[in-house]
Formats: structure tokens, sequence, C-alpha cells
């Protein structure tokens, strides 16, 4: 047991192991003050912890507190296979992103701040004519949905799904960047993107750079 964990009371430690099953099973943000682990500062730092021993950290939403795994983690999980997508669902992903997500946010429609599953719904037909075949798209859609990374709103399209509430702030910036790289490649946000990046791959590996 975590060293924090044991100088707590059984009353607190079951209200800490509360508000973790909390994190760990909901589909939207927990508002934190349905829990008093997640209310009370000192008990939110031993969350955090217990969190932390399996590799997960706590992400603060504007609606409330979700659980997510870290940078780290989710990048040694996709090293070793885990998580990823087949190609057909990830470019079937990456159009809904773009015209639901990328696009709006670009126009001003959508602030930056705002989560992605209240992005704009994209249309079926928003599908026509791109490179996937029409029943892949189907079955893709299915398959997204099955995994909460999209959701249908009926009569209108489909945004992200919930599982979009458990990337951290990192994991956010990077994808929203590579989506920009993706739509407009050649553009003055791909460009800024590319240059910042390259300088960051330059202080981190100097020895590496020309």
């Amino acid at each position: 047991m975590l060293p924090s964990l044991a100088a707590l009371s059984e009353q607190r430690r079951a209200q800490v192991y509360s508000a973790v099953a909390a994190l760990d099973c909901a589909r939207s943000p927990v508002p934190a003050h349905l829990f008093a682990a997640l209310a009370e500062p000192a008990l939110r730092r031993v969350v955090e912890e217990v969190l932390a021993a399996s590799g997960r950290v706590l992400i603060i939403c504007p609606n409330g507190m979700i659980s997510g795994y870290g940078d780290d983690i989710a990048a040694r999980l996709a090293d070793d296979g885990f998580g990823i997508l087949p190609e057909v669902d990830r470019a079937v992903l990456a159009l809904i992103l773009i015209f639901s997500v990328a696009i709006p946010r670009a126009e001003g429609e959508l602030p930056a701040e705002a989560p992605w599953t209240k992005g704009r719904p994209v249309p079926n037909e928003q599908f026509r004519g791109c490179s996937v075949p029409p029943g892949q798209v189907e079955q893709s859609l299915r398959r997204l949905a099955d995994a909460d990374l999209v959701r249908r709103v009926p009569g209108k399209g489909l945004v992200p799904g919930a599982q979009f509430h458990r990337l951290t702030k990192h994991a956010t910036t990077f994808l929203f960047e590579q989506l920009v790289l993706l739509a407009d490649p050649h553009g003055s946000l791909a460009d800024s993107i590319r240059r910042r990046r390259a300088h960051q791959h330059h202080r981190t590996n100097p020895e590496t750079s020309p």
C-alpha cells in the first residue's frame, strides 16, 4: 500500500478508492464536488498518487475530472502495439476530427478550450468521394463507436466520442497539430508547427542536429 494511503483512516481511504473508481469508469468528467477525495486538495493528491502507481494521471476538464494514461505510458503502450487502430479506422477518425474540430476551430466556431466532444457534427455525406469505400466507412464507424471514439448526434452526424476526455493536455495539443499538418500542410500554421518542433528537437538532441 502506498504510504500516503496507509496514513489515512479507513473512511478516508474508502473516499480515495471511490474517487479513483469513478474517474476510471466514468464516460464523462466527474464533477469534483461529488467526491470528497476530489474536492479536498490533500486527498486529491493521494488520488493522483494512486493513479500514478498504475501509469495514469488526473485530467482536469472544464466540467470536472477524469483519468487517463500519462504521456510516457501511452507512448510505451503504442510502441508495444496496444491501442493502435487499423489503418482504415485511423483514416475515418482523422476525417471526423478534421471536419468536427480542426476546421471549426480555425474558423472560430469552436473555442480552443472547448471539449472535442462538442465539435461540429459531421454528416455521413462528408465521407462521399473519400478514398475509403462506403461499406468500409460504415464498418469503421461501428468499430469507432464501439470504442467510444465517435458518437452519433441524432439527425446531425458524428462527433468525437467520450474517450477524447481522457487525453492529456500534451496529447490534445499534439493531435490537433497533426490534424493541421494533415489538413493544410503548406499553410502558415503548419510551417509554425514544424519550426517549433525542429527547435525543440534541436534543444533536446543537439548532437543529432546539423
